[in-house]
Parts: structure tokens; C-alpha cells; sequence
């Protein structure tokens, strides 16, 4: 993973408006503190390439002054930008790589970063909100502890996160590798807590913050949202015909009919279900797990779910399709996901203290209402976690884990078409 170093008290951290000095002012009041950074403070930027709407960096103070020994010597910094999206798309020259894709919606990645820099206040606002309610309301949910919750200013400060650093004792997983049965009902336990809370209050409902809809993500990038989704799926076709060629053309034609996420916002009130507070993103990146003693890689002991910039009134399915696409193999969600759901349902139930307002059969009836949304989310990202400028595919077996993540991908649209086709959406 690709890092910098940055120590320029003035200038703004990694292309960003927001400054250490700016950081060490708002940290100095966070922590009732004078002490302030050292000569050898250090900001370093991380997760370059598994994200989009943010700047992350890793600070290390070296404090100076009184009882220093008593605050924290490393902190996680979110600074939303587009700045991430803009470099991304650069580097894998996204416009030159959509151009031949472009015979039905048009495309420009200059265009997609405008839309994302419309999006990203309604985004801040709406993670600040999220991290405001667990800790008001004590939820036990698995989130990183947040020292700074800055809004965008009016004067035009620039939104800011600064959090508990996990890094040393926590990592994401490879998207490649999938989630373990038990590392999914790790994830579904902590839904289970933020659902449960959902249906025994309503005064977050009427929070116009918490409310940052997909469906505003594709309203602010217009054209160029559809444009990214079909040209996607022409590139997948194109570059592996052997496992796209004609599978994902049905897809395509139904895309181009209806494409439009408003329908999350709806889809449970059609469906009679009470609406929760959805993530939104809940994918590989935005999971840590508790790395591992003694050898490489992580245990299936969850120690955060971050990024709940996109944290909205949903559908309970919403989320367990984007866990279920992005992050487990096709074989253990195919056979498992029964049994996932009545696990969800249960640690519901002990979590109401009674039985949730809905079954085990609704549950997989929404997820499989909602699938193809989901997956036609996840298409314009499975397309960027192959390419080898993002370093998601790491150094080693780089072709083994492409051919992991494409036939992933295949055994989705695979099973979309099994699910239309069993609810009758295809007529």
C-alpha cells in the first residue's frame, strides 16, 4: 500500500484545505490538553486506493509539554475530499479506459468527481451524525472512538474526523479472500444492534442527516453514474468474454430500462417492512479485523466497522446484499445464506427482547428484491479492484486473485438472473 510522509505545519495535508496546525488546535480542545506537536510529528497517508470519498491519514504527534504520557500517541485522521476519487482516476487513466464503452451513456471522470464533491457534504454531515448516536445512545456497535467531529464550516472549513488509530492491532482483508461463515455472523451480530435500535426509536428518522440516500449519490453525477455502470460492464465483457460474453448482456439491456436507486428508498415500505439504519457500504475495506499473533494476516475477530458516510433509512436487505456481493465467496453465500439470515433474525430477537417485526422468508425476499441494485453498485468497484494501479490485487498470485474476483462477480449475475427469474422480475 502506497504512503507519503508529510510534516508542513501550514500547507494542506495531502492536497487537502485542512493543516496540521488546524488538527493539533482541534485535538488540543478535544483532550483539554496545552501540549502541543513535537519537531518529529509525522502524518502519513493510508488506504490509498480503498476508498473514494476521503483523504485517511495516520498522525503521530510526538506531543510535547505536560503529562503527554497520558494522551494518545496515534490518531486516524478522515478529511472528505474528492481529491482521492480525482487521483484514482488518473492514475488508471479512468476516461481513456471508458472511452471505447461509451455507445449508449456517456462518461467523464471529471464529470463523476464533480458529482462526488456535490455528495460529499451530505455525506460528512450524515457519518458525523451516525457517530453522534452511538454515542449518545451507548449503542454496542463496533465503531472506532472519535476525537473530533468537525462539520464543513460555513465559512468553507473543510469537514475532518479525527479517530482512534487501530492500525496496529487491526486490518481489512483482501477482497479477494472472502469472510469465513463466522466472520459474517460477526458482522451480522453488530447489524443486528444497529437494526434492533432502529426499530425501538424513530427520532432518527426524523434527522435530515442521517439521510445520505444512494439515490442522491446518482442524482448529483447524473449521466456519468449510468455512464460508469454500463461502461463497466462493456469493459468486463470485452476484456473476458469467455465468462461475460453473452452472460452479462441481459444485465446490460435491464440497466439501460431502470436504473434508478430511488427505488431503495421506497423498496420497504412496498414490501411492509419497518425501515432501518442502513451503512450503506458495508464492503471489505470498511471492516477491520484483529490481525493475527505471530504470523501475516487477520483473525475473524471484528474490531470496527467504519465509513458510515453513506448511513441512511433503508431496507433490511440492503445491506446484507452489499455484504454478501463484495466480501463472500459464492459458494459459502449460496449455501449459507439461509442459515446467515436466521442467525441475523435471532440475535435480533435476543437484542428486542421479542420477536423482530419480520421473518426469516421476508428477510431473503427483500435481499433477493434488491439484489440486482446491489450488484449493479458493486460492478464500476469490481472493475477498479482488478486493476493493478489500485494495489488491492497486493504483489503475489496478482492474476490467480483477479481470476477469484471475475468469477465472483459472474456467479452474482449467475444468480440474479435465478432470483428475477423465481420472483418473476422478468417479464
Amino acid at each position: 500500500m502506497a504512503s507519503e510522509t508529510c510534516t508542513t505545519e501550514s500547507s494542506g495535508l495531502f492536497d487537502t484545505s485542512v493543516t496540521l496546525k488546524a488538527i493539533e488546535k482541534k485535538l488540543q480542545e478535544a483532550l483539554n490538553t496545552s501540549a502541543v506537536f513535537g519537531a518529529n510529528a509525522t502524518t502519513t497517508q493510508i488506504a490509498r486506493g480503498q476508498g473514494f470519498l476521503s483523504v485517511m491519514v495516520r498522525l503521530k504527534p510526538d506531543w510535547q509539554g505536560n503529562n503527554t504520557d497520558k494522551l494518545p500517541t496515534s490518531f486516524v485522521i478522515k478529511i472528505p475530499t474528492s481529491v482521492t476519487s480525482q487521483k484514482m482516476s488518473k492514475e488508471i487513466n479512468l476516461d481513456e479506459m471508458m472511452k471505447d464503452h461509451q455507445t449508449d451513456v456517456q462518461f467523464t471522470a471529471e464529470g463523476h468527481t464533480s458529482g462526488i464533491e456535490k455528495y460529499l457534504r451530505v455525506a460528512h454531515a450524515s457519518e458525523i451524525a451516525f457517530y453522534e448516536l452511538v454515542n449518545q445512545e451507548q449503542l454496542k456497535v463496533k465503531v472506532p472512538k472519535c476525537f473530533v467531529l468537525q462539520k464543513y464550516g460555513s465559512s468553507g472549513e473543510n469537514g475532518l474526523l479525527v479517530m482512534k488509530d487501530l492500525c496496529d492491532i487491526a486490518a481489512t482483508k483482501p477482497i479477494n479472500e472472502g469472510l469465513s461463515i463466522e466472520a459474517v455472523k460477526e458482522v451480522l451480530e453488530n447489524l443486528a444492534e444497529v437494526h434492533a435500535y432502529s426499530l425501538q426509536n424513530d427520532q432518527w428518522l426524523h434527522d435530515d442527516n442521517l439521510k445520505a440516500t444512494l439515490s442522491k449519490y446518482q442524482k448529483e453525477n447524473g449521466d456519468n453514474f449510468n455512464g460508469l455502470t454500463i461502461g463497466a460492464m462493456d469493459k468486463f465483457k470485452k476484456d473476458h468474454p469467455a465468462l461475460f460474453d453473452p452472460l452479462i448482456d441481459r444485465l446490460r439491456e435491464e440497466c439501460l430500462k431502470e436504473y434508478d436507486l430511488g427505488f431503495l428508498d421506497t423498496i420497504h415500505e412496498e414490501l411492509g417492512l419497518p425501515p432501518v439504519l442502513t451503512h450503506g457500504d458495508l464492503w471489505m475495506n470498511n471492516m477491520m479485523w484483529r490481525k493475527a499473533d505471530g504470523r501475516e494476516g487477520t483473525t475473524d475477530e471484528l474490531v470496527a466497522i467504519v465509513d458510515w458516510q453513506i448511513v441512511h433509512p433503508g431496507c433490511i436487505g440492503e445491506d446484507f446484499v452489499r455484504l454478501m456481493c463484495s466480501s463472500v465467496d459464492p459458494a459459502v453465500r449460496r449455501e449459507h445464506l439461509t442459515n446467515f439470515m436466521e442467525f441475523y433474525h435471532a440475535s435480533l430477537k435476543s437484542k428486542l427482547g421479542k420477536e423482530p417485526p419480520f421473518t426469516v422468508g421476508q428477510i431473503i425476499y427483500a435481499y433477493k428484491r434488491i439484489f440486482r441494485y446491489g450488484l449493479l453498485l458493486l460492478i464500476p468497484c469490481f472493475l477498479g479492484f482488478i486493476q493493478p494501479e489500485f494495489g488491492m490485487m497486493g504483489s503475489e498470485d496478482i492474476d490467480k486473485k483477479i481470476n477469484t474476483v471475475l468469477e465472483r462477480v459472474k456467479c452474482f449475475i449467475e444468480d440474479l438472473y435465478v432470483y428475477e427469474d423465481e420472483l418473476g422480475l422478468n417479464k
